[in-house]
């Protein structure tokens, strides 16, 4: 049932893991979503939320452990979009770049407002209930930016589109381009805001080095994914940097294993001496960063605690 060959190092983060006193009580909310809400999705997805084991992934307690201080309140838009990603990447995980095209098109303007159309299924309509839960608690700016995290989230499955389609591995370097974009951390930065309670001004924010740290929060998260579900994904799916290193430079697995997690530990590394030198810029906003940058922290070891304690969505048995 392991999901890492055994004498592959440990993914390790200088950061507190913490995990939120309402675990539970998402958790049952989750479930209810998938009973009441996603269950009028059509059959084809009702057969891909058995095939990704949705009910033991847990998702309620992802979001406790990527957002341990927020309140209840604060977890369910939170947990509602978790829900969200993994089963709109699920179920829209063979279009076409058109496809996803119109579909990008869609979210996008519900996120902005727009009311249903009789054609939309429920996956829409939860992002209709994000952006209500979302907007009473945080300014339309933030909702903005927000939006815009997930229309990135879009081109990035477009991006991979042709690669799944044709099950041919991309080089290194572009796989690490696309999924910055495809593994939808981006909105989780902006979700970490929504936790804190407060969003940074714009000229913070889009500021080059907050916009850095974000990239390497991307980063950090999909290679964390990409080291827990390379069995998953062998012979399934080309998007994960170990297997596309290993086909690059054909080595080992194991070999592939030690580069991915030497570029991880550089990212790491990069994010805490970025967190260390903050540029003058932010002037009487400095604490208010710090305090972002600790929550993104907090952010990174959640998503791993989760993999390694709660979700089994990964593992694989060996005879699979």
């Amino acid at each position: 049932m392991s999901t890492v060959i055994s004498s592959i190092p440990k993914l390790k983060y200088p950061f507190p893991d913490l995990k939120s006193e309402h675990a539970d009580s998402i958790e049952a909310a989750t479930k209810e979503w998938l009973t009441n809400e996603y269950g009028s999705l059509p059959y084809d997805f009702q057969s891909k939320q058995k095939k990704y084991k949705y009910w033991e992934t847990n998702v309620g307690h992802m979001g406790a452990r990527m957002y341990p201080v927020a309140n209840f309140q604060q977890l369910t838009p939170i947990c509602r979009f978790l829900l969200w990603g993994l089963s709109n990447d699920d179920y829209y995980e063979d279009c076409t770049m058109s496809q996803l095209q119109t579909l990008r098109e869609r979210a996008v303007a519900i996120l902005k407002g727009y009311p249903l159309e009789a054609s939309d299924n429920e996956l829409f309509n939860q992002l209709r209930l994000q952006r209500n839960e979302m907007l009473a608690l945080m300014p339309e700016f933030w909702m903005n930016r927000y939006t815009a995290s997930i229309d990135r989230g879009f081109e990035g499955m477009q991006l991979e589109a042709p690669y799944k389609a044709t099950m041919q591995y991309p080089s290194v370097a572009d796989y690490m381009a696309i999924r910055e974009k495809a593994v939808l951390v981006y909105p989780l930065i902006d979700l970490v805001e929504l936790q804190i309670g407060t969003a940074l001004p714009d000229d913070i924010f889009y500021h080059p080095h907050i916009q850095r740290i974000s990239a390497l929060v991307c980063r950090i998260l999909a290679w964390c994914n990409d080291y827990f579900s390379v069995k998953k994904e062998r012979g399934k799916d080309v998007m994960n940097l170990i297997l596309t290193i290993e086909a690059e430079e054909k080595i080992t697995l194991e070999q592939a294993y030690l580069k991915a997690v030497a570029i991880h530990n550089q990212d790491v590394a990069e994010f805490v001496r970025l967190r260390d030198h903050l540029p003058d810029h932010f002037g009487s906003f400095k604490p208010m960063v710090e305090n972002f940058i600790y929550h993104l922290g907090l952010l990174i070891s959640g998503h791993k605690s989760w993999y390694e304690k709660d979700t089994l969505r990964y593992k694989v048995k060996d005879n699979d």
